[in-house]
């Protein structure tokens, strides 16, 4: 991996979450680093998750310098680990029905927890965002500007 390549566009907050979730829960930045083939790059490391720590999905150990899952953090590795069931109903909707899809969810974010809302508009961003590693996958084309 390059240098600096932790970015939202590039790694989904769940990804890297399940990512520490099954390295054991816990790590020091440089371990995180290592486990996520960025070895040259820790600081990279500690601002993504100085950031999801923000976000209420890691908490910071001072005394043993570990970055661990919150509660949240903890409940979506979870949600995530089931959630194929609920990609194989979304799949099936007509197009037309996602408009009111979003509509839900969008109310659900204006209306729940805080950490789920950043977690869910990150998300969104992550999805949406042209030239990030989800279009990339399997997004449109790059409109021509």
């Amino acid at each position: 991996m390059s240098r600096g390549r932790l970015t939202l566009y590039e790694f989904r907050d769940s990804d890297l979450l399940a990512k520490l979730a099954r390295e054991g829960g816990r790590a020091t930045s440089h371990e995180f680093a290592e486990v996520l083939g960025m070895r040259e790059d820790v600081q990279s490391v500690a601002i993504r998750s100085s950031w999801l720590r923000e976000y209420g999905a890691l908490v910071f150990d001072k005394e043993t310098r570990e970055w661990s899952l919150s509660d949240m953090g903890e409940r979506v590795v979870e949600a995530n680990s089931r959630a194929s069931r609920l990609a194989v109903e979304i799949a099936k909707l007509p197009e037309a029905e996602l408009i009111q899809l979003m509509a839900e969810v969008t109310a659900r974010y204006r209306a729940g927890d805080v950490t789920t809302a950043r977690l869910v508009k990150r998300e969104f961003v992550y999805g949406t965002t042209e030239g990030s590693a989800a279009y990339r996958t399997n997004g449109r084309p790059r409109r021509r500007r």
